[in-house]
């Protein structure tokens, strides 16, 4: 009942409906940023809108097209009618057509100032000093602690059985010492 009295309103009453926001040309989503603009910008559609006619919005499209269809018919000249026109133009600015064609030398400078120094820093600071000194040094010294350590312990495995028992009772007699020690204490 309330949804068929609210629909006979909105019907009744397009203005009603538009700031309702439940009309189906827009709804909701134009008053979306309402409140981040505290209505602002409502009040400047409405002024831009009372200032604007339609006769100055066709005029600012066909200014629009103009311009388009000038710069389609330079670019016909320069490069379909009259292709030495654009050499004899560049040579003639000199250094001005060289510094637009650079953009101006920003992405060198940009090099320069921050891309080389970064490249720089970090070669020498994170490449050299934090893998090759810390990391790589980390590694190759484990590995080399471990060869140490094989080559000081592989005389124990001979093959020789006898050598096999003297090393078991020398580790029995360690283990003994071990907790004789523990229990004198």
């Amino acid at each position: 009942m309330r949804d068929e009295r609210v629909t006979t309103e909105l019907a009744e009453d397009p203005q009603h409906a538009r700031n309702e926001g439940t009309t189906s040309h827009g709804g909701r989503l134009e008053h979306f940023l309402s409140p981040v603009f505290n209505d602002g910008l409502a009040e400047a559609s409405e002024k831009i809108g009372e200032t604007a006619s339609k006769g100055t919005e066709h005029l600012l499209m066909g200014i629009s097209i103009a311009v388009a269809l000038l710069g389609w018919y330079i670019a016909f000249l320069l490069y379909r009618q009259r292709p030495e026109l654009p050499a004899r133009i560049a040579a003639g600015l000199g250094g001005m057509y060289k510094a637009v064609v650079n953009k101006y030398y920003i992405d060198e400078l940009y090099a320069a100032l921050f891309i080389k120094p970064l490249v720089d820093g970090s070669t020498a600071i994170l490449w050299h000093t934090v893998d090759q000194g810390v990391i790589d040094n980390s590694v190759n010294d484990a590995a080399d602690s471990t060869r140490h350590a094989s080559d000081a312990v592989r005389h124990m495995q001979s093959g020789n059985v006898r050598s096999y028992a003297g090393w078991v009772a020398a580790g029995a007699a360690a283990v003994i010492a071990y907790m004789i020690w523990m229990g004198v204490r």
